[in-house]
């Protein structure tokens, strides 16, 4: 029998083998001619590890260290090289009429006061069922029906889920000019 250590001093880690002669694995060969296993095999069992990094007085191996990084680079601050003003670099558009837009339902025989009261409250949140029945009546005596005014996004959005629901829907501009 024979013993390994392997492993450095340095860091204070090590492992203890301990080889021995083991057993081969019987073979099916082996089994039907009736032999045994007289000689072995030289195999390795692992004894037992002890390991130890780093030591107490650095911290260890599981501790990092907290690098220094200037984080200026990072600084959400705008910083004026030469002049000109620390503001937006582009004038945002106001919420004026310009960015609002109509969503209409287009009266069609095809509507019905009951399809009209289940599609427009699932569609638009703020159309309670009794508001879009209002709208269905609206619609057949104008011909069209303003459901809400909102910004360009959402009134695609809504428009699209009103046709997807059975319904005629567009949308245009609001324009406060009569």
């Amino acid at each position: 029998m024979m013993a390994v250590v392997a492993g450095t001093a340095t860091t204070s880690s090590f492992t203890l083998v301990k080889l021995q002669r083991l057993p081969s694995p019987p073979t099916w060969r082996k089994i039907w001619a009736g032999k045994g296993n007289p000689g072995g095999r030289m195999g390795s069992k692992l004894m037992g590890v002890k390991a130890r990094f780093g030591s107490f007085k650095t911290g260890g191996a599981g501790v990092l260290e907290r690098p220094n990084l200037d984080q200026s680079q990072f600084d959400p601050s705008t910083k004026v090289l030469e002049g000109g003003d620390m503001g937006r670099k582009r004038d945002k558009k106001g919420t004026g009429s310009g960015d609002s837009y109509r969503v209409l339902l287009i009266d069609d025989a095809r509507h019905s006061e009951y399809l009209v009261a289940k599609v427009l409250p699932q569609v638009v949140p703020s159309v309670t069922p009794d508001d879009a029945r209002k709208l269905f009546h609206v619609s057949r005596e104008n011909g069209v029906a303003v459901v809400i005014v909102t910004v360009k996004e959402h009134a695609e959005f809504y428009s699209q889920m009103m046709v997807r629901g059975g319904l005629r829907s567009t949308i245009e501009p609001d324009s406060n000019i009569v």
